[in-house]
Parts: C-alpha cells; sequence; structure tokens
C-alpha cells in the first residue's frame, strides 16, 4: 500500500516528471498511515485506492501550477513532515495523510468513515459525501476529529458539523 500512497499522482498528473520519494521522518507517519488505517480498512473491507497521497514539495509546486484546488498545504498533511525549498515544514501538523476510496464502496463511504470512527486511530477524518474519497490523517497525537465538508450549489466546499473524540461516532448518524 506504500507504493500506492507515493505514486498516487501518476494516474492523474501523468506529465509530472519528477520523483515524489518521502523524507525517512515522513516515511514513519506514511508506514503508520498505512498500519492504523489502511491495512485494517482493506482487510475488512477490500481494494483501496488512493486519489491523493504523499505530496513532496516538488509535486505541490507542480499541482499548485497545474491543477490547483481546494487543498490546503499548511494543515492538509498530504506533504508530511517534508521542507519547502527555505527549509521550512510545508505542513504544520505531525502526521501523514491520503485520500481514498473503498472499490464496490463509492457509493456508501459512510460506511467506511463509520468504522474508522468507531475501530481505529486517527488524527483527522475529512468526510465529503458517500460517493466522495474520505479524508484520513494519522499524527502523534491523533485527536480523533472529524469533520463534514458540504458541497454549496456553487461548487464550493464549506465546513459543515464537526466532532473528537467519541462524539465523532454519533456524526456519522445523520449522514
Amino acid at each position: 500500500m506504500n507504493n500506492q500512497l507515493i505514486q498516487w499522482y501518476q494516474h492523474r498528473h501523468k506529465n509530472y516528471s519528477h520523483e515524489n520519494q518521502p523524507s525517512l521522518e515522513s516515511q514513519i507517519y506514511l508506514n503508520q498511515l498505512n498500519s492504523d488505517i489502511l491495512a485494517p480498512v482493506e482487510k475488512r473491507f477490500g481494494s483501496i485506492t488512493i486519489t491523493y497521497g504523499f505530496t513532496s514539495n516538488t509535486l505541490l509546486n507542480y499541482i499548485r501550477k497545474h491543477s490547483p484546488g481546494d487543498m490546503c498545504p499548511k494543515i492538509d498533511q498530504h506533504t508530511s513532515m517534508e521542507m519547502n525549498a527555505r527549509g521550512n515544514r510545508v505542513c504544520e501538523r505531525d502526521g501523514a495523510a491520503c485520500d481514498f476510496y473503498v472499490a464496490g464502496y463509492e457509493d456508501k463511504m459512510d460506511i467506511i468513515a463509520k468504522f474508522i470512527v468507531s475501530h481505529l486511530k486517527f488524527d483527522r477524518l475529512y468526510f465529503y459525501g458517500k460517493t466522495r474519497p474520505i479524508h484520513i490523517s494519522v499524527g502523534p497525537d491523533n485527536r480523533r476529529y472529524a469533520l463534514l465538508r458540504n458541497t454549496r450549489s456553487d461548487g464550493l466546499r464549506v465546513n459543515g458539523k464537526s466532532a473528537i473524540g467519541d462524539a465523532t461516532r454519533k456524526l456519522f448518524d445523520s449522514v
């Protein structure tokens, strides 16, 4: 799975010609993301597809130039522990993140989210809807924070309800 976490961009950014290799510090969190989240989800539900995974600073700069969108590298943990060209961390939060689907659950991702908040240790989970990939991260604190993101009629994503800890289980009762 770690290979897919690192090479996810090859399907979406075919013209990107550089490496997307994590530092050793980032690799530690990517291994944790794999063992604490992805492996248990895959064991329980089946094959996972990473739609947005580890993003080196070089890949981030490429994405910003060629397909910017709804992203926030300073806090989303996709760059993990990587440094920018000035030697500063890209993301202010420790950890690693990815967005993913589970085969056969592409229109039932709420079931996957409910499993994660009920059974696994995680830092942040952003839920964009039953038919969208789940954003999940791990980190040293594993705050167990979940946020429902809604899409307005004009296409803009906005924050909805959120919860921390055991309250995240109730958050998905109304989804």
